[in-house]
């Protein structure tokens, strides 16, 4: 196992295809943390039909929230650039999770208000979690691919056409996946 494979923060996970499972079939994740107590991620191009407004009225916009994974999906989280965001975990990559929800809500809002928006957030419903040793596993039978950071994209910014856009662009073999349907049964 090279050190290509090695997982960390930061680090984006690409299922291959057809890898069988309904939840990550042609998912991207992005790790938020990675130790001998286990991996937890956020799926990034998994979303809802849900508004994040519809659940957080005080959030302005039309942001929709993401299924992070399958493990506690009535569980809120969020992600986000925001390095003074006071009580905020560093994941790597220059992202972090949680923090001052109350805070957090105010920073939107005065972005909103002004109409820019100098940083980027993403809430997600529930997570995706490994018990330790079983991503590793994962990985050695051929399951994920692993890219470590720097990416020449923003995970905040990847959405539900990202698993094709990252098929196209990893190229070879994988290109002609990148236009297969989800359950190639329906094709």
């Amino acid at each position: 196992m090279g050190s290509k494979d090695a997982v960390k923060s930061g680090t984006v996970l690409i299922s291959k295809p057809l890898i069988g499972d309904g939840f990550f079939e042609q998912s991207v994740i992005y790790i938020t943390e990675h130790s001998d107590t286990g991996t937890l991620g956020f799926t990034l191009n998994k979303p809802s039909l849900i508004y994040v407004q519809d659940i957080l009225e005080e959030i302005p916009g039309e942001d929709f929230l993401s299924f992070g994974g399958p493990v506690e999906q009535d569980a809120l989280f969020f992600l986000h650039d925001i390095d003074t965001l006071k009580g905020s975990y560093p994941v790597g990559g220059g992202l972090f999770l949680g923090g001052d929800f109350e805070a957090l809500k105010d920073i939107i809002k005065t972005a909103r208000d002004l109409e820019v928006e100098p940083f980027k957030c993403r809430f997600f419903l529930g997570y995706s979690g490994w018990s330790p040793g079983q991503l590793q596993e994962e990985i050695e039978n051929n399951t994920w691919i692993v890219l470590n950071p720097p990416m020449d994209f923003n995970p905040l910014e990847l959405d539900s056409d990202s698993w094709r856009d990252q098929m196209k662009n990893l190229g070879g073999e994988y290109r002609i996946w990148a236009n297969s349907p989800e359950d190639p049964l329906l094709n």
